[in-house]
């Protein structure tokens, strides 16, 4: 069907006579409330009748419930960063957890700041810098003694909803619940928690399952609060209240599966959203100008996401084309090399793993040396192919990879198109063939030692990663530069030189005092105070048979999972 420009202009006037009946009365007020790591499956609203969610569910009964809303990273940085930019992981920058998006960015506090609107952000904050997050008002979490985690400022909350001046306000409220560690003292049971398919159903795995429920109820409070609050301070009728979580727990952090990135996403605004449920393929990028719209503002023509509007009207089911995935290990407490990218059409969802046990292997019989770190992160994996593909029509729990069958090729190669020139526009340094390259996070570097989290590595590779690890911002963008691509490094083998200059190694066999003497000749250059007592800590840690020299039957592949 050819569409002429009339059409287009007829469509376009549709969509913003959409917009400006939502808002046609008055700017409203934008709650967000945002979760920490709870699973779209551990909600009563999505079909789990034993998950203590009465409050959301109820919520779902009043607002419209998405079906496929899809955060772009299964991460907390990530993910907030992406809900806060309207832009995906690797355009705003923020794809290693703990880091900061990219310098010039625009985040909602401006574009809804310049709009006239307060922008509050009331608990968890996890994304920076500040300089580019300029809220107007920061409410800090409150430590409960007896919890793990803090509580939203409630208190201070209220003061503001009491008094919240002439403009209009957009108040985001991150919870740190059910985030981890979770409440030890649960009122949960074994037989009281669904344990999904692709869990082991362990007793383990059903006490886990138990705490985590109990820390589930007590987000449930604090949105009962805040839903409360609202309707205390009579700002009901003009609240346009939004609930998420930011990704997924149970197989859900740190991968591109649907349990991870495929999130609860509900939104109420009473006499103005019809109550039910959509299909609509939805993307975390979406809220920003979705925001904009609601606060009468023009949606910048860079941003990646789409208002919600039109949906939230009820006018239409269809917003995106694809969604699209992003994970990354490294940098995380679990440190490792294992990247991947995905991408989603709302039935089949395509994966391609860049350090795949698969190509380890492969390279291995052509004879090529294997990475230390890459064969370790590679082995956390194992069972992941360098592709996968899964109906999620036939199969939701994504346990049948259908990715080798000849039947579903023209699907695989329509998906692995798409997602490549999606990598290329977003300015991902990752393309059909990688690289896999090291790269410099916020903590947790995959070349350190360190008591805290009984992270274990050959001796010899102890700070030997110094200039090859890549800046996420250089390497990305729309001025990226090529990264930094490693020789193979191989245990014995470590002497090598490096964008930072040539590194000194510790041979197989070594002595506690030449150890300690690599480590002074180290420190020296790089102008670092030496510790005798934490180098003798480490290679007694490494020293495991206590005979006083490193062997390699002492070496461990990758650290201890936390």
């Amino acid at each position: 069907m050819r569409y002429t420009s009339k059409y287009f202009i007829r469509l376009l006037t549709l969509i913003l006579g959409i917009a400006q009946g939502l808002v046609a009365d008055a700017r409203p007020n934008i709650v967000f409330f945002l979760a920490d790591d709870q699973s779209k499956f551990d909600h009563s609203a999505y079909g789990n009748e034993k998950a203590p969610t009465p409050v959301t569910g109820k919520f779902a009964e009043e607002g419209l419930v998405f079906e496929r809303m899809y955060t772009g990273q299964a991460i907390c940085a990530p993910s907030r960063s992406m809900l806060y930019t309207g832009l995906n992981p690797i355009r705003n920058g923020c794809f290693v957890n703990h880091i900061n998006i990219r310098p010039g960015v625009e985040t909602i506090t401006k574009h809804l700041g310049q709009l006239g609107y307060e922008v509050i952000l009331a608990g968890k904050s996890h994304v920076g810098p500040d300089g580019q997050f300029q809220w107007t008002k920061r409410f800090q979490p409150v430590k409960i003694p007896g919890l793990p985690r803090p509580w939203i400022p409630v208190e201070e909350m209220d003061a503001f909803m009491q008094e919240p001046g002439d403009k209009p306000f957009c108040m985001i409220v991150a919870s740190e619940f059910p985030h981890s560690p979770h409440i030890k003292d649960t009122s949960f049971g074994v037989d009281d928690v669904k344990v999904q398919s692709f869990i082991e159903d362990t007793p383990d795995a059903r006490t886990s399952y138990a705490t985590y429920y109990q820390s589930i109820v007590e987000k449930e409070k604090e949105f009962r609060a805040v839903l409360d609050m609202i309707d205390k301070h009579g700002l009901r009728e003009n609240t346009v209240v939004f609930y998420a979580d930011d990704h997924g727990h149970k197989r859900g952090k740190f991968t591109v599966y649907d349990s991870g990135l495929n999130v609860a996403f509900m939104v109420r605004w009473p006499g103005k959203i019809k109550p039910g449920r959509t299909d609509a393929l939805s993307s975390f990028t979406d809220f920003v100008p979705t925001a904009i719209e609601l606060a009468g503002g023009t949606v910048p023509a860079d941003i990646d996401g789409k208002s919600l509007l039109p949906v939230l009207a009820g006018k239409t089911d269809v917003q995106h084309e694809y969604v699209y995935g992003v994970a990354h290990n490294q940098g995380i407490q679990q440190r490792h090399v294992f990247p991947q990218r995905s991408i989603h059409d709302g039935r089949w969802h395509y994966i391609v793993n860049f350090n795949s046990l698969e190509q380890i292997e492969g390279d291995r019989a052509a004879g090529k040396p294997i990475d230390y770190f890459f064969e370790a992160g590679a082995q956390k994996h194992a069972s992941q192919p360098t592709e996968e593909l899964y109906d999620t029509e036939a199969d939701p729990d994504e346990l049948s990879n259908v990715a080798g069958k000849e039947e579903v090729a023209a699907v695989k190669a329509r998906l692995r198109g798409a997602l490549f020139q999606w990598l290329d526009k977003q300015g991902d340094y990752l393309g059909e063939a990688g690289p896999v390259v090291f790269l410099k996070g916020h903590q947790h570097e995959l070349d350190e030692l360190d008591p805290k989290f009984n992270y274990k590595i050959p001796a010899a590779l102890v700070d030997s990663l110094r200039g090859l690890k890549n800046d996420p911002h250089v390497i990305t963008g729309p001025n990226a530069q090529p990264p930094v691509v490693a020789e193979p490094i191989v245990p014995g083998n470590v002497s090598r030189k490096g964008a930072g200059g040539a590194k000194g190694s510790v041979s197989e066999g070594t002595s506690l005092e030449a150890f300690l003497q690599n480590k002074r000749d180290y420190c020296a250059k790089q102008g670092k105070a030496f510790s005798e007592e934490k180098y003798r800590q480490a290679f007694q840690r490494l020293d495991v048979d206590g005979n006083g020299v490193l062997g390699t039957n002492e070496w461990t592949a990758g650290g201890k999972k936390h």
